[in-house]
C-alpha cells in the first residue's frame, strides 16, 4: 500500500490535514475520535516497537558475536544483515505516522502496511459497531461519552 486514497480516508473519516502549515494542533482539524484513535494506535505501535527492539538486542549481539568469530569475504555479513531487517520492520511499525495530521505535505511519511492493516480493523469495527447488533452497545457508549464530556467539561479545545 503506497498512499491512501481518498475513499479509504473517507470510509476511515481519518481528517487529515491540508493547510501543510504545521503551525499548530488546531490547523490538524482532529476531533476527539480521531485523538483516542491515534493514541491507542501510537500506544499499539510502542509495544510492537519495543518487543522488536527487545528480539533484537541479543540477537544483533550474537550476530556481531559470530561476524566477528567468522570473518572473510562477507565480514559483518551476519549483523549487518539483522539491522537491515531492524530498519525494514521500522519502517513497517511506522511509529510516528499519526504525526502526518500537522506535517507538512513534503514531510508526510506514507502509510505502512501495518497502518494498512489497522484501517482495516478500524473499518470493520466502526461497521460492527454501527450493526443492529449492538445498538443497545452503542447507545451505552454514546451516553457514556455524552456524561463524561458533560463531567470533564470541553477543556480541550
Amino acid at each position: 500500500m503506497d498512499e491512501r486514497t481518498e475513499q479509504e480516508a473517507k470510509q476511515t473519516d481519518v481528517p487529515v490535514s491540508t493547510s501543510g502549515s504545521g503551525a499548530n494542533e488546531d490547523d490538524a482539524g482532529v476531533d476527539k475520535g480521531t485523538l483516542i484513535r491515534d493514541a491507542i494506535v501510537f500506544q499499539l505501535k510502542l509495544v510492537i516497537d519495543g518487543v522488536r527492539d527487545l528480539v533484537l538486542i541479543p540477537v544483533s549481539f550474537v550476530g556481531a558475536l559470530v561476524s566477528l568469530v567468522h570473518p572473510g569475504r562477507n565480514a559483518g555479513k551476519t549483523f549487518y544483515d539483522i539491522v537491515a531487517f531492524g530498519r525494514e520492520t521500522e519502517k513497517q511499525i511506522n511509529l510516528f505516522e499519526a504525526a502526518n495530521r500537522i506535517l507538512p505535505e513534503s514531510e508526510r511519511t506514507t502509510p505502512s502496511e501495518l497502518d494498512g492493516l489497522v484501517d482495516q480493523v478500524e473499518g470493520y469495527m466502526k461497521r460492527e459497531y454501527n450493526s443492529a447488533r449492538f445498538s443497545a452497545a452503542r447507545e451505552r457508549i454514546d451516553a457514556l461519552m455524552q456524561r463524561m464530556e458533560r463531567e470533564f467539561g470541553d477543556s480541550g479545545r
